[in-house]
């Protein structure tokens, strides 16, 4: 069986180009995609974990997962990037919470300096360093929630308890927080993966 890798051209081929081709089984096509956006998905793996091991683990498991159901992305919902990003950052978070549940964590939410300590250990790259730096830009009490919503894998329920806040000023904090960062991402004319 003749492969379709000679068929593929990194510069002109789109990602949903390419998933036809890993529809296909075409190796080559795979390989493609996780020369384009493998560092990002380990970045954001890494960023939430931060754990180097295992945001690697993570990052081959979301790539097999590309590989095995690729049929499963769906054009019209979302760019591939965004579904990639989405499938990592959902995966992370169960294993945060599967480790959460194991070892009892000892995470005070009462100090809003409690935000710094979530620091990468390792810088994330492209878009995700991006995201962390305007991130400092955001009210301290917006990026907290954020943070520890989208990075850390709390509930808004847990957030809300935690900060001794109603769910209602949570899920505020988390809106106007997310359309500041829109707004800095366009006026930046930069975008998020």
């Amino acid at each position: 069986m003749q492969s379709h890798s000679a068929e593929i051209d990194a510069a002109v081929v789109s990602d949903e180009q390419l998933l036809v081709q890993v529809l296909a089984r075409d190796p080559a096509a795979l390989r493609q995609l996780y020369e384009r956006h493998g560092s990002a998905v380990y970045s954001l793996a890494q960023y939430i974990l931060r754990d180097a091991a295992v945001a690697e683990e993570l990052t081959q498991e979301i790539f097999l997962t590309v590989w095995n159901k690729a049929e499963q992305y769906q054009a019209d919902y979302a760019r591939f990037r965004t579904w990639l990003l989405s499938i990592t950052r959902n995966r992370a978070i169960d294993q945060l919470r599967r480790r959460r549940r194991r070892i009892q964590s000892a995470l005070s939410l009462d100090d809003a300096s409690v935000a710094e300590e979530f620091a990468p250990l390792v810088e994330p790259i492209d878009s995700q360093r991006e995201l962390h730096l305007l991130l400092r830009h955001l009210p301290p009490e917006q990026r907290l929630a954020i943070e520890l919503c989208y990075f850390q894998g709390y509930t808004h329920e847990e957030i809300a308890a935690h900060l001794h806040i109603p769910l209602g000023t949570l899920k505020s904090r988390i809106l106007l927080g997310l359309k500041k960062l829109r707004a800095m991402l366009k006026d930046g004319d930069a975008h998020l993966p």
